[in-house]
């Protein structure tokens, strides 16, 4: 059984993720909160596995409030849920030990499964949220081990994708990019959701990219992440 805390400023975004966690068979919701000080005291209290925090928090700041629980509890993960897309709070979050950074246009379903993800020892950030956060990174890691620089010169980026790439899956790479999940890029694409999975597929096999969130950096990089016409 996952022991879970939900802390949220919000009274409608906490009862939702309360409602909906606690419909799972292998959660169970040991405490829930409104701010930074309830966190501090109901994860003393419960020692959860998982706290699931959000950033707008009326007292402490939700990434202080982090800082402050990993300190205290290193071994209880923390996940911030939140509608902040904001690169500096994902990269302080994630210097702060939190082991998720997730928005909450995240379907509740699949937030699910990244808890479990992250109970098992994984992590996960929002595709949007990482593909500003990973030129954060770069830049850090070049500084702090400037090795890899002469080891893995950087490469200017190209300035747009392969020719054989069809519009379809160009608007496609454009939306991975904006940070969509599928479920909502075949809303607006009048598609399958399994044909979306299917083109992401090839869509990675063209560019030699390796996996979701590498599409999504290079969208970002390359000014990729303007819509274009609905190719319907």
């Amino acid at each position: 059984m996952i022991r879970i805390v939900i802390i949220d400023g919000q009274d409608s975004d906490r009862s939702k993720a309360e409602v909906v966690l606690s419909a799972q068979n292998d959660f169970q919701i040991v405490g829930v909160g409104k701010d930074g000080y309830d966190a501090i005291t109901l994860v003393e209290i419960c020692k959860p596995d998982i706290v699931l925090l959000d950033i707008d928090l009326p007292d402490l700041n939700g990434v202080k409030v982090a800082s402050i629980l990993k300190c205290r509890f290193p071994n209880t993960s923390i996940i911030i849920f939140t509608y902040l897309n904001d690169d500096k709070y994902a990269l302080n979050a994630i210097c702060n030990g939190v082991s998720g950074y997730l928005l909450k246009n995240t379907d509740m379903e699949k937030l699910a499964e990244i808890i479990r993800v992250i109970n098992d020892g994984g992590c996960h950030i929002s595709p949007y949220v990482a593909a500003k956060v990973f030129p954060h990174v770069s830049r850090l890691a070049r500084k702090e081990y400037p090795q890899l620089a002469t080891q893995f010169p950087a490469q200017p980026p190209d300035t747009q994708f392969p020719a054989n790439l069809s519009r379809q899956e160009l608007q496609i790479t454009n939306y991975v990019g904006l940070g969509l999940e599928n479920q909502e890029i075949a809303k607006k694409l009048f598609l399958k959701i399994g044909t979306i999975r299917n083109h992401i597929t090839v869509i990675l096999q063209k560019t030699s990219l390796r996996n979701r969130t590498q599409l999504a950096v290079f969208a970002v990089q390359n000014g990729l992440t303007k819509e274009l016409p609905n190719p319907h």
